[in-house]
């Protein structure tokens, strides 16, 4: 084999992204989610249901949510909850998350 042909297969295993490398929702959740959704003192998200009384929902385990309605409130934000832009978190990335939350085993008091 040539110098040439080594060379261009390195740069070819170079350029390809490996699915290994890409993380998958409970990554992305654990990165992008869990510091104002995870149930306990410390998560905003949580709080503030607690402080209205409200029966605390952490988004793992939940089944009442729908698809749509979690890409337009990460699209455009709820409340006190920024909007996540398509260069943070692609429709892909969104949709991992949502298949995490709705699969992943929470708590008992989940909906």
């Amino acid at each position: 084999m040539g110098l040439l042909a080594v060379a261009l297969l390195m740069l070819t295993a170079c350029s390809k992204s490996s699915d290994a490398d890409k993380p998958d929702g409970a990554e992305l959740y654990a990165l992008n989610c869990a510091g104002c959704h995870d149930p306990g003192p410390g998560h905003p998200a949580t709080m503030l249901l607690e402080e209205m009384e409200r029966p605390v929902a952490p988004l793992i385990g939940r089944k009442d949510l729908d698809k749509d309605y979690v890409h337009s409130v990460v699209r455009n934000g709820l409340i006190e909850m920024p909007p996540f832009r398509p260069t943070e978190l692609t429709d892909a990335d969104v949709d991992l998350v949502f298949t995490y939350i709705k699969t992943a085993k929470g708590p008992s008091n989940a909906p």
